[in-house]
């Protein structure tokens, strides 16, 4: 039978037990959270109350077990960027007539957002929605559409509405106001709504400048608290914000950027609090961090292996494999793993397991049903 302190060794056969019942699954209670090679009681709570700690759920005798590999969620990030028509002054904010065309902050930011989307593309799934984005209104925006579509492998894509958008010297074609509040809230009702997946989100908000086009009054008046509320709603939605100012001027501009990174989820240590760019290099550079930040430990559970209801994704332990050596992972909040939401239909690590992913050192998971009698 399984030993007192055999970290879940397991019954008479290392399978847990023929019945998983008695002291099958070590008879001091903790059942083994790493046990050897995961035999017997893998992470359950003593023999007679887990059914030999098959997974610590209990509610019938254990048929078997099913492992199925999983891998990690690429995150989802939609870059709302600033198409207003101060994007054709140059860095230091100075206007030319008909547009700074190369020196203009547009012509200076796109290289950044194609270069940095198509080294990171297998690894992000990256999209786009430029505000406003509704032909003829300067404070226009789509409600519940952006400009591209998440999706893997995009950067040919995003780089080709960057240029649909890019006149032959260099400049912003159908400039706009800066209606910040609502591309937001486009972004959160697209990201929610329109896109189904559960890999985790993110929005990337780059802008030169100050809100306007608020929900009342006139279009050119400020909207500093309208977009401050969106960023918040977006943040209470499960989605965080990066705000990165581009050449944007002290003042106000400065201050109602701060003011949404902070609600964002995300600030930059230090000040300002947002991303600040001037550059192509910079943009580049602050596009890298951000999209290594946003790289989380999330990975998909994969569906039930019957559809009997023998196999439940509340059911489930989670192997991982560290440096070669296969070891259990705990349900815990701190340094294990939970459910991301209530759907099940995926797993965040926590603590040292997701260091150990982003340090490369965790190089497998798995998934394992158990199989209950019902």
């Amino acid at each position: 039978m399984g030993g007192t302190n055999a970290g879940g060794a397991g019954g008479a056969a290392g399978t847990g037990g023929t019945t998983g019942v008695g002291d099958s699954g070590g008879s001091t209670g903790a059942g083994g959270i790493i046990g050897p090679a995961g035999a017997g009681g893998i992470i359950g709570t003593a023999g007679t109350s887990s059914r030999g700690g098959a997974s610590g759920q209990g509610g019938g005798v254990n048929c078997g077990s099913f492992e199925r590999p999983t891998s990690v969620l690429a995150p989802d990030i939609l870059l709302v960027q600033d198409a207003s028509g101060s994007m054709n002054d140059d860095s230091t904010n100075t206007s030319c007539t008909g547009g700074c065309g190369a020196n203009s902050k547009w012509a200076l930011m796109m290289p950044a957002i194609t270069q940095v989307v198509s080294q990171t593309e297998a690894t992000v799934n990256w999209g786009l929605k430029l505000y406003a984005d509704m032909g003829g209104s300067q404070c226009g925006v789509a409600p519940n559409t952006v400009t591209v579509g998440i999706a893997p492998m995009n950067g040919g894509a995003i780089a080709t509405a960057l240029a649909a958008r890019t006149d032959a010297n260099g400049n912003l074609t159908n400039g706009s106001l800066t209606p910040t509040r609502a591309a937001e809230n486009a972004a959160v009702t697209y990201l929610t709504e329109e896109l189904t997946d559960s890999n985790p989100k993110f929005i990337v908000l780059a802008t030169d400048g100050q809100p306007n086009c608020p929900a009342s009054g006139p279009t050119t008046s400020d909207d500093t608290a309208g977009a401050i509320a969106a960023v918040a709603a977006a943040r209470a939605a499960g989605i965080p914000t990066f705000v990165v100012g581009i050449s944007a001027p002290a003042g106000a501009a400065d201050s109602a950027l701060n003011m949404m990174a902070v609600e964002g989820g995300y600030p930059r240590a230090g000040t300002p609090q947002y991303y600040p760019v001037t550059s192509t290099t910079q943009f580049a550079a602050v596009l890298r961090t951000l999209a290594g930040m946003a790289n989380t430990c999330t990975f998909s559970v994969p569906a039930p292996p019957t559809n009997d209801g023998t196999t439940t994704r509340d059911n489930i332990t989670v192997k991982a494999t560290i440096d070669g050596t296969a070891a259990l992972l705990p349900r815990d909040a701190t340094n294990g793993w939970t459910y991301q939401d209530a759907s099940m239909g995926s797993i965040v690590l926590h603590g040292s397991a997701c260091d150990q992913v982003k340090a490369g050192m965790l190089t497998y998971l798995t998934i394992e049903y158990h199989c209950l009698i019902r």
